[in-house]
């Protein structure tokens, strides 16, 4: 019975460690890919933002200024014949509440309402805001916003209803907005419930209206073929910005987050190492126990391949089955994790799936397994005959 559980927990850890393996494979390719998808359905092909610097806020980026004189910046971008959009936008964490509720911390981000990026599923666009003023900003607000589906989960609202919004908790009934739409086109800026505001409004909102600052300066080409020519002539005119195509931008969101892809490829490892570990334990201790019957083989002549083949198998047979049931298993788990990923932050198919990356896993199982192998050998290599008949 015992030999059955112990057979049983080991399998579950090559189980394991070949899952984690398909999983973070499944993981990376399917991050890239959605990145890719993501720029690709981008209407824009170039994107404005601050160099980095040390100092680090609750609110910005870390390590990444902000863009001054935004509006002006913009209109001087927008003077070369091959642009056809610039226009700035702030991307700020706010706290937002319905009447006589808790703040709830949320992704704000602020546009030009007369920008082209935003299409409504529900209610209207935003309508166009004069409160900027050339930079007086004392127009009236519209106090208007709109909300992606997951605030509309989160806050219970719709369009119509009236929200509070502010940059901290105790300003955060200071300002009541009107939802005038639902819109999912910008919500893979963040991975947070997001509320969209006219931009001045926004910048007021946030205190960013002092130095008329903006988080990045998104631009739209007439051909996007020219992105690397007008990059380069971007970068010539204004060196104190980062200028980034939308690969460059892609590859700058998987090197920031490069700690985090680390840590998950160390657990991958130990997983691995452990399911190793265990199935070699296991063979050990197999043979442990069948020492008196090795040492009457070695007495008659038999081989130590013809042993290893009679008694030291239960490795080979541990990662096989563990690894053939670490590929099946992985496929509904993927599709499980899917659904719960899509269903918590909007993004499909996050974890990409890949005969090869199953095939991986079969041939870290058969490693595991012809280690195995190798330890039963180097192990009856070890053990004398005299030593394992004495206690007959």
């Amino acid at each position: 019975m015992n030999n059955k559980i112990r057979t049983l927990l080991n399998i579950t850890a090559v189980v394991i460690s070949v899952m984690s393996v398909i999983l973070l494979a499944s993981l990376g390719s399917g991050l890239v890919s959605t990145g890719e998808e993501v720029f690709q359905k981008s209407s824009m092909h170039l994107w404005i933002t601050g160099k980095p610097v040390d100092i680090q806020t609750r609110y910005s980026n870390p390590g990444e200024a902000k863009i001054n004189n935004a509006h002006k910046l913009s209109l001087n971008v927008l003077k070369d014949s091959r642009i056809n959009v610039s226009t700035p936008m702030l991307t700020e964490m706010i706290y937002v509440c319905k009447e006589n509720e808790q703040p709830i911390a949320v992704f704000g981000l602020g546009v030009e309402t007369e920008g082209p990026m935003i299409v409504t599923m529900e209610g209207t666009n935003l309508h166009s805001s004069n409160h900027y003023n050339n930079g007086a900003y004392d127009n009236p607000w519209t106090k208007e916003v709109l909300a992606d589906s997951r605030i509309v989960t989160l806050l219970d609202v719709g369009v119509g209803d009236m929200i509070y919004a502010g940059k901290t908790i105790n300003n955060s009934i200071e300002h009541q907005f009107k939802v005038v739409g639902i819109t999912n086109s910008l919500s893979s800026f963040s991975t947070a419930p997001m509320l969209i505001f006219p931009f001045s409004e926004f910048q007021e909102l946030t205190g960013n209206h002092y130095y008329d600052s903006a988080s990045m300066i998104i631009i739209r080409l007439n051909d996007p073929e020219d992105a690397n020519a007008v990059k380069e002539d971007l970068e010539g005119q204004y060196p104190e910005y980062i200028i980034s195509t939308n690969k460059d931008l892609l590859d700058k969101i998987i090197m920031e987050n490069s700690m985090i892809l680390a840590s998950a490829v160390s657990i991958v490892l130990l997983a691995v190492f452990m399911g190793g570990a265990l199935v070699i334990n296991t063979i050990l201790l197999s043979i442990n126990e069948k020492r008196q019957q090795i040492g009457i083989m070695q007495v008659i002549g038999m081989s130590r391949w013809s042993i290893m083949k009679s008694m030291g198998s239960e490795g080979a047979i541990i990662t096989c089955v563990g690894g053939l049931a670490g590929c099946l298993l992985s496929v509904p788990v993927v599709i499980m994790l899917n659904y719960v990923i899509e269903s918590m932050i909007g993004f499909e198919e996050v974890l990409e799936l890949n005969v090869m990356f199953m095939a991986l896993g079969l041939i870290i199982a058969l490693c595991l397994g012809l280690l195995s192998i190798v330890v039963a050998l180097w192990r009856l290599e070890m053990m004398k005959p005299i030593h394992q008949l004495r206690s007959i």
